[in-house]
């Protein structure tokens, strides 16, 4: 009997014949998941692109699920029975090309010079500083926070790096250590960018204690989960005018409502959670091959390839 994959999601001609070639199988496609009818829950052994509780419930064959996201901490419901694989990887040099844009743009004070320009004003800003010869911390080192050091170390910066547990530290990195070394590291850093997952051990860890720690004029960078960040406590620090800038790719709450006055508060660059968005192409590619990488593997008998650990919630 041939395995029955769904696979979930908007997908290019490419695509879809990549995943029908795969021998033996039934491959079905459906834009998103409350599109998938009770008849073909019944049967699927394999489900791409991501799952509910309510499809869990009636999917009693359902044995592996590879996601198209890096963040997986939202499934820590899933059953043991079901191996849960994410995107590990195809997300981090793209994203740190945005952490490095953001960098960039907040030491430019490119905000402000695009303000002035529809304002038809000629003025010569202040305080402008170098990337060359900085201090950044990765609070997280997996392949989004390793890959923004590696390039922001190839530009001249010296970078530090936090994770779980610190251990094999790469060349381009000037201390590697564990999270009871943030506070001593905090008030050194030029800039602090968190690529943490949403897991209850990160909720609220940068909250006013710990921004009060960095430097006035540090620049915070946030493109892991909205919840590692107190946004009550953020908006106050900046509204005093502590921090350079906050250039934030997540937040909470997201989606961040109109009206809420995280959108109006001094200095706080905004974008909607798209630093890593593979729907906007440039991360397809590298998201598709893993997930074929991983059915290829779990097909054929063999674990995949970041399996997520359902405890830790990556």
């Amino acid at each position: 009997m041939s395995t029955k994959i769904i696979v979930v999601g908007e997908h290019t001609p490419e695509t879809i014949k990549r995943f029908r070639d795969f021998p033996d199988t039934c491959v079905l496609f459906t834009p998103r998941l409350k599109d998938i009818s009770p008849e073909d829950c019944g049967d699927t052994q394999i489900l791409v692109g991501g799952v509910s509780k309510t499809l869990v419930e009636n999917m009693p064959k359902l044995k592996f699920v590879q996601l198209f996201s890096a963040g997986a901490d939202r499934y820590s419901w899933l059953p043991e029975r079901i191996v849960l694989a994410n995107a590990y990887g195809a997300y981090g040099d793209a994203i740190a090309e945005h952490l490095l844009t953001a960098t960039l743009m907040a030491m430019k004070r490119m905000p402000e010079y695009v303000g002035m320009q529809d304002r038809q004003e000629w003025d010569l800003l202040q305080d402008i500083v170098r990337f060359e010869g900085s201090r950044i911390l990765s609070v997280g080192m997996g392949a989004i926070g390793s890959s923004y050091l590696k390039k922001a170390h190839a530009l001249g910066a010296v970078c530090y790096g936090v994770r779980r547990t610190a251990h094999d530290k790469p060349d381009y990195v000037e201390e590697l250590t564990e999270p009871g070394d943030i506070d001593r590291l905090l008030p050194l850093m030029d800039v602090v960018a968190l690529s943490l997952p949403g897991t209850a051990e990160v909720d609220g860890m940068f909250d006013e204690r710990r921004l009060r720690l960095m430097k006035e004029t540090a620049i915070l960078l946030n493109v892991g989960r909205g919840n590692a960040v107190v946004t009550e406590d953020l908006i106050r620090v900046m509204k005093e005018g502590r921090l350079r800038a906050a250039c934030l790719d997540v937040m909470d709450p997201e989606p961040l409502p109109k009206g809420h006055p995280l959108w109006t508060t001094p200095r706080v660059y905004i974008t909607p959670h798209v630093s890593g968005g593979y729907q906007a192409g440039m991360n397809y590619t590298r998201v598709i091959d893993t997930a074929i990488r991983n059915l290829t593997l779990v097909l054929n008998g063999r674990p995949p390839i970041h399996e997520v650990d359902r405890k830790l919630g990556y």
